[in-house]
């Protein structure tokens, strides 16, 4: 759902290609590279060479010389599952990537990091358009429609659960709505997030679903899905198979983001209890 807007002097068209050229201009200025995400990127005589920042010194990798070949690299984690996020600290290592001229650089990033180079470049500039939670979830429709009814509490838990840096490498600069700002660790990685994603958007439908049930809870206090959750999850711990759903499942009780939102929401209220 991130784009790049433009404001009235500059093209999206033009914004690309000027964003193309600072980005390698930014690289060049140091001959020690430079770190953006997960990736490593350095000059060499002719063009630049990437990789993941945990393979700097790293010897026997998978070379690649096709800027299109990122978008091979950015699919998979190690362990083979779907990226559902490309700014998720998942990357795989393992490879280099090396291409000829700025171009070329900036498809490579653009597959590893949809958008990034030129929402970096616009924020540079100071002609980053950012907009609110509210702003974005009053455009949603069917079954995200819902997400326009999420608490302010619940936007500010599921941002937690969802856009810090264990999670997510942007720099959240969006707020919950013009007068009421995110309380959480924003970032401070150099890929700026100007709006909620897709991803988050799918997560708050979740977390408004949670919400409704709260006229559900029992006489030990819990809700139908969070006696799910814990039960799964002292299952799971018993066993000792405690593997977490895939990134975007927010349906399973161990998904990463959603056990992220109950250790925010159910927590409190066991030790409450206690």
């Amino acid at each position: 759902m991130s784009r790049a807007p433009a404001s009235s002097s500059e093209s999206v068209g033009n914004a690309a290609a000027a964003s193309r050229q600072a980005f390698a201009a930014w690289v060049d200025e140091t001959q020690d590279g430079r770190v953006f995400a997960q990736v490593f990127i350095r000059g060499r005589e002719s063009g630049y060479e990437l990789r993941h920042k945990d393979d700097v010194d790293a010897g026997d990798l998978e070379l690649y010389e096709d800027p299109r070949s990122a978008r091979e690299i950015s699919r998979l984690t190690e362990a083979g599952e779907h990226r559902p996020l490309k700014s998720a600290p998942n990357l795989r290592r393992g490879w280099i990537l090396r291409v000829p001229d700025a171009r070329a650089l900036a498809v490579a990033m653009n597959y590893l990091y949809p958008a990034a180079v030129v929402h970096w470049y616009l924020e540079r500039g100071g002609r980053l358009e950012i907009t609110s939670y509210r702003e974005n979830a009053a455009r949603q429709s069917g079954i995200y429609k819902r997400v326009q009814r999420l608490s302010d509490d619940g936007v500010q838990n599921a941002a937690r659960a969802c856009c810090e840096d264990d999670v997510c490498l942007k720099r959240t600069l969006w707020d919950v709505d013009d007068e009421t700002a995110l309380r959480m660790d924003r970032g401070s990685g150099e890929i700026p997030c100007p709006e909620p994603c897709s991803l988050f958007f799918s997560f708050a439908r979740r977390a408004r679903l949670f919400e409704r049930e709260e006229r559900e809870r029992d006489a030990s206090g819990l809700t139908p899905s969070e006696r799910e959750d814990l039960a799964t999850l002292m299952d799971a711990a018993a066993a000792g198979e405690v593997k977490p759903a895939r990134e975007a499942e927010f349906e399973e009780p161990l998904n990463e983001r959603r056990l992220r939102y109950r250790r925010l929401t159910l927590v409190p209220i066991l030790r409450d209890g206690e």
